[in-house]
């Protein structure tokens, strides 16, 4: 019968992980508790109300910006301007109607970020309020 010799190369291959798992335990929960989140700041979408409407008053005037899927942009449907330029159409139509809104109309086939190039604009030519208006894909 032959008995085995053991090495002491044997005995040291075996490695405690039990206090490299405490150090990843404690390093998960500093950076979980140190971390910070920050909201980003999104298009807000409202639905409109059912509610009752009153024959006696009247809508604000309106700027209608309609987003072409060419990536133009068509006001009031009569001219046709570039995206980047819709800054001064707002500031002159701002300064004729103080108290008017600026409506962008999408197109279903029109890029999303053409349209918020648009609502930037026209926030950058002091509107006072800024409309999404999506178009119904049939």
């Amino acid at each position: 019968m032959r008995r085995r010799i053991s090495s002491s190369a044997d005995n040291a291959s075996d490695v405690n992980v039990t206090p490299l798992m405490d150090i990843v335990f404690i390093m998960l929960i500093f950076f979980i508790v140190t971390a910070t989140f920050t909201r980003e700041k999104g298009i807000d979408v409202r639905t409109p109300e059912n509610t009752p409407e009153d024959p006696n008053t009247r809508p604000p005037p309106a700027l209608l910006l309609s987003v072409q899927t060419d990536g133009f942009i068509r006001v009031n449907n009569i001219r046709i301007i570039d995206p980047l330029s819709t800054k001064p159409v707002v500031e002159e139509f701002m300064a004729r109607e103080p108290k008017g809104v600026v409506i962008v109309n999408a197109a279903p086939g029109s890029k999303a970020g053409i349209a918020v190039t648009v609502m930037d604009q026209a926030r950058a030519g002091h509107a006072a309020a800024v409309q999404l208006a999506l178009q119904k894909t049939e």
